[in-house]
């Protein structure tokens, strides 16, 4: 809007009485001058220019324009102006007296004043609304819980990076990354420690990276990393495994130590592909490829990378299929003492499928927990290891036992333990024969976990730790639970020898489960030199190829027959503990 000029004075001194013109100067709520334009000196000032700026209205008009600019990152005034006049709703900085800056939005007019070549200006200051619209850019672009970079700004630097990188010849990579199970995090522990491992997190991954690189926040516990410059697809593949070895610390947050594991998958341009897009879309489908091999892993972009997402797709819909056609089977691992005798089994699922054989567990387990299905399938699969005890048990003198795998998802539904007493029930076994097998996953939410436990194993079930020592538990946790068994891990077996550094964990881990009460079994057995030196530690039984391979209920009823005739020939010797496999007392609690 522009202003009323002035009108042009007789004298030196300004008119005394008030027109229009001077009553609006004077009384404008928004900061006002007049300046001399050759000597840029200050003519006169509105009150609200003094009380914006800080100065009385004598040091004012002793200024000039220059006075009130910054002394660092802006031309002298004289220099901006030149050649032009003031441009109309243009912003510039000022600093008032204390040095405080601020954005102010300037229009101006000449005039003539006192005889002199003067501008008439409005200084309106909008350094809020300034702050306010920088705020809106920077959530628009960044995610509003981490304070990362979004999916917008991600896309933006990656066809930045993917343009520098073709015209400075090198390489550049975009990994995918994805929480193994992130959902667990929330629903054991909450929202609100969820959030806060994310912004951890967040900052662990901004503090492994250069400055040219970037972390972005994709979506709910999905994050992307943009490296700027790699030497090759090899190089990014270390950055991967690097920040993987990130994961393996616990997260403490109020308190609680959280275990996440992060899957990886990694594009490079311009190895896997030049257009932003179509890398994203690749690294992505590497990264669900690494999820379904069970998380906690990188993997390249490969010549096969579309087919990623299909054949997850694929194994999910077999899935729901076999479920409604009793596609799924039972497959069954003895489990004997070291005089091998047999004191139980495990029960093992079996996904057949008319192209691909057996489908490993490492592949349809992972998409079964990330699709809901796992909690169908592990009802199934209680209720028919507990339909085949009851046929192996009816004539049997010394009834087996049959240990299923449990997944924590399972645990957690309070519906799950009235699902295992009826399952229980129509089957009429004696839940003494029943065992479930759980991983140190379930240690994540230990206080939940503890209370579904411990009502499943007042109904008589037992508890076996699988796959023992490459967790998370603690003998805490061990002494709260309600845990009879612990399964050595065939990691430890598989390299087991007398001068082996696994020799003194197996020795500890059997020692402290006899102190604990507990039976131990060592998994992964396929030697007579592992047998031997378990003996000599005093393992109470053993599973693994050199006795038993998982075979199905037919075979397994065979030798379970050989094994009773053989049996009652013998007298049977006396034995230092109760074994494992004894479960003809229906009050007994080992089974």
């Amino acid at each position: 809007m522009p202003l009323k000029r002035f009108p042009r004075q007789k004298t030196n001194t300004p008119q005394k009485a008030k027109s229009v013109s001077s009553v609006l100067f004077a009384g404008n709520p928004l900061p006002m001058w007049i300046y001399d334009v050759d000597s840029l000196r200050f003519l006169e000032v509105n009150e609200s220019a003094v009380r914006q700026y800080g100065y009385t209205r004598e040091e004012f008009l002793s200024l000039t324009l220059n006075d009130i600019r910054p002394s660092r990152g802006t031309l002298p005034i004289e220099q901006t102006l030149q050649g032009r006049d003031i441009d109309p709703d243009k912003t510039w900085i000022n600093v008032k007296k204390d040095g405080t800056s601020i954005h102010v939005n300037v229009r101006a007019n000449d005039v003539r004043y006192l005889g002199k070549r003067a501008r008439y200006v409005v200084a309106e200051d909008v350094t809020e609304t300034r702050s306010v619209q920088a705020e809106l850019v920077r959530l628009a672009h960044h995610d509003a819980l981490t304070g990362l970079p979004n999916r917008v700004l991600l896309e933006q630097r990656m066809r930045e990076a993917f343009d520098t990188a073709q015209k400075n010849n090198h390489r550049a990579a975009i990994i995918c990354l994805d929480l193994d199970r992130f959902k667990q995090v929330n629903d054991w522990y909450g929202h609100a420690i969820g959030d806060e491992c994310l912004k951890k997190i967040a900052a662990m991954l901004t503090r492994r990276l250069r400055g040219m690189d970037t972390v972005a926040r994709t979506g709910g516990e999905e994050f992307a990393l943009l490296l700027g410059e790699v030497e090759s697809v090899a190089a990014a593949g270390i950055v991967a495994k690097a920040l993987l070895q990130a994961f393996s610390s616990p997260i403490e947050v109020e308190g609680q130590s959280v275990f996440l594991g992060a899957s990886m998958g990694v594009a490079v341009f311009p190895d896997h592909g030049t257009e932003a897009a179509t890398l994203r879309k690749s690294a992505d489908a590497a990264m669900y490829r690494a999820k379904r091999a069970g998380g906690s892993r990188h993997v390249l972009v490969a010549s096969d990378h579309s087919t990623a997402a299909v054949e997850s797709e694929g194994i999910h819909s077999h899935m729901v299929k076999s479920l409604k056609d009793g596609g799924f089977l039972l497959h069954y691992q003895l489990q004997y003492d070291v005089n091998h005798e047999i004191h139980g089994m495990e029960a093992l699922l079996r996904l057949p499928h008319a192209d691909l054989g057996f489908v490993s567990p490492d592949r349809f387990i992972p998409v079964a927990e990330d699709n809901g299905l796992i909690h169908p399938i592990g009802k199934w699969v209680i209720e028919e290891a507990c339909r085949q005890l009851m046929l192996w048990n009816t004539n049997r003198k010394r009834p087996v036992c049959i240990a299923v795998n449990v997944s924590p998802l399972q645990l957690m539904r309070p519906d799950f333990a009235s699902e295992v007493r009826e399952a229980i029930a129509q089957s009429g076994i004696d839940p003494t024969w029943l065992e479930m097998e759980i991983t140190e996953r379930v240690m994540l939410n230990f206080d939940e976990i503890a209370k579904r436990m411990a009502s499943i194993a007042d109904m008589g079930i037992r508890f076996a730790v699988d796959d023992f020592g490459t967790g998370y538990s603690s003998l805490q946790h061990l002494q709260r639970l309600p845990i009879s068994t612990l399964k050595i891990d065939r990691s430890f077996v598989q390299q087991l020898s007398e001068s082996s550094r696994s020799y003194p964990i197996v020795k500890a881990i059997i020692a402290m489960g006899h102190s604990l009460q507990m039976q131990v079994v060592a998994e992964g057995v396929e030697t007579e030199d592992q047998l031997g030196i378990l003996r000599k530690l005093d393992c109470d039984s053993v599973q693994g190829f050199l006795w038993s391979r998982p075979a199905p209920p037919e075979v397994i009823e065979t030798i379970l027959a050989e094994e009773q005739s053989a049996r009652s020939k013998y007298k049977e010797p006396e034995r230092k503990r109760q074994p494992y496999w004894d479960c003809s007392a229906a009050s007994s609690t080992v089974c």
